[in-house]
């Protein structure tokens, strides 16, 4: 399996938490897939966090496998003087196939030590204006230098290999020009590179190949002034950049009006500026902001469309939705038999799908079109897959690097993946607001919409009393989505040996109430894995639940012993972590043993006492000598299966789990 292609990591000192923090949130925002937007044209590289965390005075070494990792510490005062902040720093250079790139919260950050002080520094600390904005645009250059850069090695990177921009705009158009001036003039007291118009052409070269020959290399920022698509140098200039795949972006700043846009100059992300009150630095950095967020998504998604597998060797990897100025690139005439033929059978690009009615013209010639997510090597039509997520506590996501939108963005890639393929997706847990529930309807609503399919498939367990208790919103929402989802309601344990009004909820606020409230949730679980295929299971609470253990982990057991195929995503924390751990190296996590579990759970001891004198014994030996012996029949190898224990990607995830699904159903 290919390796994942990039990886950022942030770092940085507990105490510098409310400094760093809007930083670090705001470059992760613009890096990362929008939990609340699952269908939006993002980048969604890997981003990990590691602060000290735990009374710990220094994080948990940094332990990831990627073909590039970007590591970004960010240094201050209270590092500097820590003697333990500084060697962790310096093993940072031990990282295999990492780049260390070093940012200085304020003057001191230079003394960290002498490898790393001989480092350029990103100066977060001179900007006094737009400080995590300006600071960004550091980070996401060196993602391009370090990361993404398509001429340079890690040993050449200096000046030449920073970003060049060519900004494309009308010499008669004012607003174009007045934007494009201050847009060199930024550049030129940064590290980026710009070329700006004849000027810059050297004497004795053609004007018209020095301007391609600099495009080839360049991102394009198309100025888009009320005369920009008339005018004949503007609209090569676009031809050139869409020729030879360049990243673009458009800068709207028309005053009135525009009678014909150029219809190579779309299928671009656009940004608009308020040309009214003139343009402050704050515009500036935002057209800045947007150009390296759309090169950095250009080039990312060329790694990971290299990444994916698919039959045949004809396939044409475009960067962006295909368009009309593909055409070209695809179709052409044979020289001997002066006919049209087609150099690739399919085009590739990168999530999410666009409409099918947008590239129908493309179909038609008999050329696929497809995305990672549309590609159909497997479908697994009908096919009931469980999962078994949920949320971890925040100082186990502190230890490997994570945050609580990880397991979100876990949850709604695999709902993705497998709807996509027509398998109905069967979860069980409650529909609270922002809950994983609603997260992985909002994903499969919007998959319905975008590949108008009728077989978007999922099913919503729900055990007594949780139902009863449904809000005006909970009902709402239940019937909002009524045509996508199917909403069971397990009913209350017939026999709990106690007297009930089932028609009542029930609050777990004494022994006797969570004893029932178990029971019950057991019972849904039961029902709900006897109806599924295969089960996929992250994440889990080690405590503070409300069953009769974890219940992840409860889930985990019962698909072992109903003999129901598992994949355990042990590299998102959480008992599915515990559980690996066990199976891999057959050492028993402290959380899977009876003793902890009753000094982390208030009254448990009582709890256990009631199973026993109903005649059940929760026994954690027999629970861990079943999870250590069990066949997960899950259609990976061994090796495979380490693999998924310990992978912190969703995409390396996703790809084993439909490897599993593909090789037990067919």
């Amino acid at each position: 399996m290919n390796i994942q292609p990039l990886a950022i990591v942030f770092l940085w000192c507990s105490e510098d938490n409310s400094e760093v923090n809007d930083i670090v949130e705001y470059a992760a925002s613009l890096l990362s897939r929008d939990a609340q937007k699952p269908f939006s044209r993002s980048i969604d590289i890997p981003v990990f966090y590691y602060m000290n965390g735990n009374e710990k005075n220094v994080p948990e070494k940094v332990n990831i496998r990627a073909k590039n990792i970007l590591i970004y510490p960010f240094i201050g005062t209270n590092m500097v003087i820590n003697k333990q902040w500084k060697e962790y720093i310096r093993e940072l250079y031990e990282v295999n196939n990492s780049s260390i790139i070093p940012i200085a919260l304020d003057k001191y950050a230079f003394n960290i030590g002498h490898e790393v002080s001989s480092n350029n520094f990103i100066r977060a600390y001179e900007y006094s204006t737009l400080k995590k904005e300006k600071t960004f645009i550091a980070i996401a250059h060196e993602i391009y230098r370090y990361g993404l850069n398509e001429k340079f090695s890690k040993l050449e990177i200096g000046t030449q290999s920073a970003l060049k921009i060519f900004l494309s705009h009308a010499k008669d158009g004012e607003n174009g020009i007045d934007i494009a001036e201050q847009l060199k003039q930024y550049l030129d007291s940064s590290a980026l590179k710009s070329f700006f118009d004849a000027n810059d052409i050297a004497p004795g070269y053609r004007f018209d190949s020095e301007i391609v020959q600099n495009i080839k290399e360049s991102s394009v920022i198309a100025i888009n002034s009320d005369v920009y698509s008339s005018r004949y140098w503007c609209q090569r200039e676009i031809q050139v950049a869409k020729q030879y795949d360049r990243p673009i972006l458009e800068v709207d700043v028309l005053n009135r009006e525009m009678d014909r846009k150029f219809p190579y100059a779309t299928n671009i992300p656009v940004v608009r500026i308020n040309i009214n009150d003139g343009i402050d630095d704050e515009e500036l950095v935002r057209i800045l902001t947007m150009m390296l967020v759309e090169t950095i998504r250009f080039y990312y998604a060329r790694e990971q469309l290299g990444n994916v597998s698919v039959l045949g060797n004809s396939i044409k990897l475009c960067f962006r939705p295909p368009e009309l100025t593909d055409i070209e690139k695809i179709l052409v005439k044979d020289e001997n038999s002066e006919k049209i033929k087609s150099n690739y059978e399919a085009i590739m690009y990168p999530d999410p799908p666009i409409y099918s009615e947008e590239i129908q013209y493309i179909e038609k010639l008999g050329i696929k079109v497809f995305t990672p997510l549309t590609k159909d090597d497997n479908c697994f039509k009908e096919n009931k897959i469980g999962i078994s997520i949920s949320e971890i506590l925040k100082e186990e996501l502190i230890n490997i690097g994570q945050n609580e939108t990880h397991l979100i963005k876990l949850s709604q890639s695999i709902a993705r993946y497998l709807l996509s393929r027509e398998a109905i997706l069967v979860y069980g847990g409650d529909l609270r607001k922002e809950g994983f529930t609603e997260y992985l309807f909002l994903e499969a609503q919007i998959l319905k919409d975008r590949l108008k399919s009728k077989n978007i498939n999922l099913k919503n367990y729900q055990a007594w009393p949780i139902y009863l208790n449904d809000t005006l919103e909970v009902k709402e929402w239940k019937a909002k989505y009524s045509e996508l989802a199917q909403m069971i309601e397990v009913d209350i344990e017939s026999d709990v040996g106690i007297d009930i009004n089932d028609k009542e909820f029930l609050p777990p606020n004494n022994l006797k109430n969570r004893f029932v409230w178990a029971k019950s949730l057991s019972k849904m679980r039961y029902e709900m894995i006897k109806n599924c295929d295969a089960r996929i299971c992250a994440g889990g609470r080690k405590y503070g639940y409300k069953g009769k253990m974890p219940g992840v982990l409860e889930e985990i057991l019962i698909s072992i012993k109903e003999e129901r195929p598992i994949f355990l995503l042990g590299g998102f924390g959480g008992v599915t972590q515990s559980v690996c751990e066990l199976i891999e190296s057959g050492i028993i996590s402290e959380d899977l043993t009876e003793e902890w579990q009753v000094n982390n759970n208030d009254n448990y001891k009582e709890l256990l006492q009631s199973y026993e004198n109903y005649g059940e014994k929760i026994d954690y030996d027999e629970i861990a000598e079943l999870i250590k012996f069990a066949d997960l029949k899950n259609g990976l190898s061994g090796d495979e299966n380490r693999q998924l224990f310990n992978t912190i990607f969703i995409d390396e995830a996703i790809a084993l789990i439909l490897r599993g699904l593909q090789n037990i159903f067919a």
